[in-house]
């Protein structure tokens, strides 16, 4: 039940696109602590803090330390020292720090997988490296890995009774048995069961983009009539962020899993002259309604009760624009507690309610409350909502000057009007593009993109204190390319219970994409 929004592509701010391989940000900011250029003469050893071993989430007890000399053997005073995280999912607290009077610096190193190495390094070029474990640590291997065709690639993931739908872009969606029985597959070896390539009903994507550009899906397991008989399909088609977006609703029948066959559509007509398309969904599965993102539409309510055939536009309950015309672009929705949920790329984090007697929406409170960042994915639950941020194009920077990257997850506390507790930030990330709560309660799952190859891919964080998530895992999932260094990460992740053991199914990006599943059950105990 994962979500994306990867080809939102350009923005009427006509910013341009982030430098998504650059350096590592600090794990609470980012910018450049303004000491010196280190003349290439000069050596940098390291003092103290190699091969330390601390708890996951934690930091290491002692610094790192290094010691600048001159040629002469002189130590050196106001040089700056730039500190890079090379592998793992260590997070240094600065990206640079100066040398004191006696030629030292220093950084403290937050730990967050199972093992770590961190660069210190001169402007010249001359470098130390330092190694960190997690003791006792736990791992997640990768069981399975299936690549899929590059048109475009894999986006969204949905896994219910052992099946997993995956959403191929222009190949379709595809069914695989990870568990069921049907084909006798699993986790660690997926068998296919069916597949289809929905079809292209709306005008404006026929004629840009006449692909079936699959995103997203829900299995709707009815409980009115006991029927688990449709599969709602999302269609991304070309956006340009708070200005246009395309694409429809698909609606397929799987009463025979093997042969699906799409029965029904909805496209929602453009708003006050703005298009809208569709995105991310959710469902009230006891009220037959499904609730789908709409970018510029907002958030819709469509009614599914009973058979699905032909055009549903005559099935639209009521439809609301949270931060209104022109500060509107709605990537995710989720119902909690008898409210809806929702994330703006533009207007930030909403909470809303749906009046099934007035077939009308509400705000609640929240919207405008997430400037610096576009917003992306959502996940409510222990009474905390967890946001993600989307870097693919640079929104605002800091007082240094420096891009603000989407590498933040912001935590919310949803009682009342959603108020913001926490804000995580994971150094060197591009992109958080998904996040989800696993069952219990206990573990938030946040997928990466963007950025340094040695922060893309997973990350798993502690909810023993849900307003204040702390990382305990990191599965790094690097491009592989160096001609393709803004490709890999992971787009998106959902965890799946299966057999008695948790798993995570991910969207790797391009230049290889692929469907990743790891076992994740021994690092969320």
């Amino acid at each position: 039940m994962s979500r994306c929004g990867r080809r939102a592509r350009t923005s009427r701010y006509r910013l341009t696109l982030a430098a998504l391989g650059a350096g590592l940000l600090a794990l609470v900011g980012c910018g450049d602590s303004g000491g010196s250029t280190a003349p290439s003469t000069d050596t940098i050893a390291a003092v103290s803090g190699d091969n330390q071993s601390g708890a996951a989430g934690a930091v290491l007890a002692a610094p790192l330390v290094v010691l600048v000399k001159s040629a002469s053997g002189a130590p050196v005073s106001g040089v700056a020292v730039s500190w890079t995280v090379l592998s793992g999912g260590a997070a240094v607290a600065q990206p640079s720090s100066q040398t004191d009077a006696n030629g030292n610096a220093s950084a403290s190193v937050t730990l967050a997988s199972a093992s770590a190495q961190i660069r210190a390094a001169l402007s010249g070029g001359a470098s130390v490296t330092f190694n960190a474990t997690v003791a006792g640590a736990a791992s997640a291997p990768l069981v399975a890995q299936l690549p899929v065709p590059a048109n475009y690639g894999i986006h969204d993931t949905f896994v219910r009774d052992g099946l997993a739908f995956t959403c191929e872009w222009n190949t379709g969606l595809v069914i695989y048995d990870v568990g069921n029985g049907i084909k006798g597959g699993s986790p660690a070896h997926p068998v296919e069961v069916g597949r289809i390539a929905t079809s292209v009903h709306n005008p404006s994507v026929t004629s840009g983009n006449p692909q079936p550009s699959v995103h997203n899906s829900w299995w709707f397991h009815n409980p009115v009539s006991g029927e688990n008989r449709y599969v709602f399909v999302g269609e991304e088609g070309p956006a340009n962020i708070g200005v246009t977006a395309t694409g429809d609703i698909h609606v397929v029948d799987v009463s025979d899993l093997t042969a699906p066959k799409e029965v029904a559509f909805f496209h929602l007509p453009a708003i006050a002259g703005d298009s809208a398309g569709t995105h991310n969904f959710w469902m009230d599965e006891g009220a037959q309604i499904l609730y789908a993102a709409y970018y510029d539409g907002g958030v819709i309510a469509l009614d599914v009760s009973g058979s699905l055939a032909g055009d549903l536009s005559s099935r639209l309950i009521t439809s609301i624009r949270p931060g209104g015309p022109g500060n509107t672009y709605t990537w995710g929705v989720q119902l909690y507690n008898g409210d809806l949920f929702a994330t703006d790329m533009l207007s930030g984090f909403w909470r809303l309610h749906f009046d099934p007697a007035a077939r009308s929406f509400s705000v609640v409170g929240g919207g405008n409350n997430v400037p610096e960042r576009f917003s992306s994915d959502l996940w409510v639950a222990n009474g905390f909502a967890y946001t993600g941020t989307w870097g693919g194009i640079a929104r605002t920077r800091d007082a240094a000057g420096n891009v603000v990257r989407g590498n933040a997850i912001k935590v919310w506390q949803v009682s009342g009007a959603p108020t913001l507790t926490d804000s995580v930030v994971l150094a060197g990330v591009g992109t958080v593009s998904d996040d989800e709560v696993s069952s219990d309660g206990k573990y938030l799952l946040a997928t990466a993109e963007g950025g340094s190859d040695a922060t893309k891919g997973f990350y798993l964080l502690s909810l023993a204190s849900p307003a204040h998530p702390a990382v305990t895992t990191f599965v790094p999932v690097p491009s592989g390319d160096p001609s393709f260094p803004t490709g890999g990460g992971l787009h998106t992740g959902t965890f799946a219970t299966i057999g008695g053991r948790r798993y995570v199914f991910a969207a790797r990006n391009p230049p290889s994409p692929a469907l990743m599943i790891w076992d994740v059950t021994d690092v969320t105990q």
